[in-house]
């Protein structure tokens, strides 16, 4: 399968996060390394409109920038599957592949195995799926409120009380890091959810999605936490 990582130069949340350096490598990176590792994928293709992330991702073997990202499909209101769907349309211009389903790798979310992306891809291709996307168990949804202008709580969820919460049924919510298209479903919904959008489960060490200097020092901190761990079972397989 081919995987399509966009990952546009803008980002008002936190400039530059893209390729801002986590554990000792460029965000971006770690994204490409997990793609790269994963025995089902054929061909890792970055999307971009920035000249420092295409030098970057070019710098790392295995990893093609074939096409920049027109400007029209890098602003913050474009929308994101116009993004996929060009280099769809590139490929299938410039090198006559057609491509019926595609792996989007959000560059955000860099704490997924390879694991996790041929885990996904198995999913999809087993249940004959429009959508696979990657999920993580949220927090119950009675538990949520709106606040007013005085400060008063609102339930978002009508609810006459409020239980512990292995008491409710499991939620989940899309964690930002993997998503598999069939690209004709994409084209014509535009959309991922579905009647047969499958959700592949990540627990919550795997599932931050960087969009604050929070998510940031948080991504890093576990990242840091299993390069420690791989370091300790290599030196205890040495002793």
């Amino acid at each position: 399968m081919i995987v399509i990582v966009p990952a546009r130069g803008g980002s008002k949340g936190l400039p530059g996060k893209n390729l801002r350096p986590l554990a000792g490598r460029p965000l971006i990176v770690h994204t490409l390394q997990s793609a790269l590792d994963c025995p089902a994928v054929e061909r890792v293709i970055v999307s971009t409109d920035d000249d420092e992330i295409i030098r970057v991702c070019r710098s790392v073997d295995g990893v093609e920038v074939p096409f920049r990202r027109p400007a029209h499909l890098a602003t913050d209101d474009a929308v994101a599957s116009d993004a996929y769907l060009h280099v769809v349309d590139c490929l299938a211009v410039s090198e006559g592949v057609a491509c019926t389903e595609i792996c989007v790798l959000l560059p955000t979310s860099p704490l997924r195995l390879p694991s996790d992306i041929d885990a996904a891809i198995e999913l999809y291709r087993q249940n004959g799926a429009q959508a696979v996307v990657s999920v993580t168990e949220a927090k119950p949804a009675e538990w949520l409120h709106n606040m007013a202008e005085d400060g008063r709580l609102q339930p978002v969820v009508a609810s006459e009380s409020l239980d512990n919460r292995q008491d409710y049924e499991p939620i989940y919510l899309p964690n930002g890091s993997i998503y598999i298209f069939d690209v004709e479903t994409l084209r014509h919904a535009r959309h991922y959810v579905g009647p047969r959008t499958f959700g592949y489960p990540m627990p919550a060490e795997r599932s931050v999605d960087i969009d604050t200097e929070a998510d940031f020092l948080a991504a890093e901190a576990l990242l840091n936490n299993r390069l420690r761990d791989h370091e300790d079972r290599d030196l205890r397989r040495a002793v």
